[in-house]
């Protein structure tokens, strides 16, 4: 949903399952030609990478932009429009750009580019990029193929943030002409193998291939067409009828994953995911001010009846941010593990709120378990369920008391935390502040050893989640389900799908 340096980051480990047969690396030679569909569970509502805060538009993003640099199968960052970076100190680091690219408006890319992109992420009035680029003090131009970031101070995570939004290149070009109008109509603005043709609200975005991509030979598929289905069983007959050709994570109901598995011609993948699930709470002001009604919520919940009823017992229960797979996590805390009715009543009860919830099978069902289950202490849960782009709306406005929103997560710890729970973080909608927590957050990014790093990590989580600063209820994982004609989809644990050596039979 919404919302490494090299040598000094480590991966996540992975282990990779998939039923079925016609994905993955092909021996088969590919086959040009053929328009990929794909379902994703909720509309768009920009297509503007410096105000984006959905993982659906990711999905786009990451087939028409591209970044300066990329990450592999195994969460290796490598290079993209940057070719190779070194950092001459802690605070200099210095990137060589690939040279030829063009934009799809016929514009060259250049190291100019790159200053303006990361300039108008750090000029603008309000972007969620703005605290993943909080470390950048300046960036300077050598020449057309190098570009210097300047540092206010060293950031383990810079390379991983510049992998995803904030280190995608636009051209200057389309921004201008593209006006107030551009995040829904970016024509021309990206390098990337697929071009933007046209966004219908409610029922497609078009994608066509860029002849001139920098990478001969790719990419082999005509066009990419994206469809908002919000019905998981809607999804399931168009995959079976060929309507569409992927169903990208969320977008299937758990309950049907088996019958999936067993269908020769759908293709189901999964592999541990990098993100957290729950919701996040309004502790700024509501009734989510008081930090013991936030405790009464998180000390009712069953979590692992959640998982077993939502999940089908695919999830596994969540105690923090980072997920099982990370270096950086603790298997050791496990607070809020089962729910204690007891504790949660002598903490507060005899309260409602308002839980806003997607309107996808899913998200109903599992706040319609939160709310039953936090009867049991005395707590009233409105559940509010409306589409998924109106409640980040209204999460951001702070019009909330809690939101079933989760994050599909970052390769490096930072990305779930410094966002989401440092005071002013890019996705902090809850607008949690807590200043021992922002101390680690800060100390953990200048920090380059990997050990210190984990243990301030440890301990701005335990804060946070004693705190209560959001509801984590579990982990999922990366998953997907593609029909059997779909050749060479890499399923990474990003859970973002890349078309760019993707090919149909």
């Amino acid at each position: 949903m919404k919302r490494l340096v090299v040598g000094i980051l480590g991966g996540i480990l992975l282990s990779a399952c998939a039923s079925g047969s016609g994905t993955g690396p092909s021996a088969a030679a590919p086959k040009a030609g053929g328009t990929l569909k794909i379902a994703i569970e909720s509309e768009l509502r920009t297509l503007d990478p410096l105000k984006s805060s959905q993982r659906v538009e990711r999905q786009v993003f990451y087939n028409m932009y591209e970044s300066l640099v990329s990450i592999d199968q195994t969460l290796t960052i490598k290079p993209g429009l940057a070719t190779a970076w070194t950092y001459t100190d802690p605070t200099t680091l210095t990137f060589t750009l690939r040279q030829g690219v063009k934009f799809h408006d016929g514009t060259a890319f250049a190291a100019d580019v790159v200053k303006f992109n990361i300039d108008r992420i750090l000029t603008a009035a309000s972007s969620p990029r703005k605290s993943e680029l909080a470390s950048v003090q300046s960036v300077e131009v050598k020449d057309p193929a190098t570009v210097v970031f300047h540092l206010k101070r060293p950031d383990a995570a810079l390379l991983a943030q510049l992998v995803d939004r904030a280190g995608m290149m636009l051209s200057p070009d389309a921004i201008s002409k593209g006006g107030a109008d551009f995040g829904r109509n970016p024509l021309g603005a990206g390098t990337g193998p697929f071009m933007f043709v046209e966004w219908k609200r409610d029922d497609h975005l078009t994608l066509k291939k860029n002849p001139t991509y920098w990478k001969a030979g790719l990419p082999y598929l005509d066009g990419v067409i994206y469809r908002p289905i919000t019905d998981p069983n809607s999804v399931l007959a168009a995959l079976r009828t060929g309507d569409i050709d992927v169903a990208a994570t969320n977008s299937i109901a758990s309950k049907d994953i088996a019958s999936v598995q067993k269908d020769s011609s759908l293709v189901y993948q999964a592999t541990p995911g990098l993100g957290f699930e729950g919701f996040e709470v309004n502790s700024h002001k509501g009734i989510f001010a008081d930090p013991a009604k936030r405790k009464a919520v998180a000390l009712a919940l069953d979590r692992a009846q959640i998982i077993q009823n939502v999940s089908f017992g695919v999830n596994i229960i969540s105690h923090g941010p980072i997920p099982p797979a990370s270096w950086a996590v603790d298997p050791s805390e496990k607070i809020y593990d089962a729910a204690d009715l007891d504790k949660a009543k002598a903490m507060a009860t005899g309260f409602s709120f308002g839980l806003k919830t997607p309107n996808t099978a899913d998200s109903i069902q599992e706040a319609t378990l939160i709310k039953d289950q936090l009867s049991k202490a005395g707590i009233t849960v409105n559940i509010q369920t409306e589409e998924f782009g109106q409640i980040l709306n209204e999460a951001e406005a702070h019009t909330f008391d809690a939101a079933l929103v989760g994050w599909s997560g970052r390769i490096d710890p930072d990305g779930n935390m410094y966002g989401w729970f440092h005071t002013g973080g890019g996705f902090n909608d809850g607008q949690y502040s807590n200043p021992q927590v922002d101390a680690l957050l800060e100390r953990a990014r200048a920090e380059s050893d990997q050990a210190k790093r984990k243990d301030l990590y440890d301990q701005a989580q335990r804060t946070l989640v004693e705190d209560v600063a959001y509801v984590f209820i579990d982990h999922n994982p990366s998953q997907e389900i593609t029909s059997s004609k779909v050749h060479n989809f890499t399923l990474i644990a990003d859970s973002i799908d890349r078309f760019r050596e993707v090919w149909k039979g």
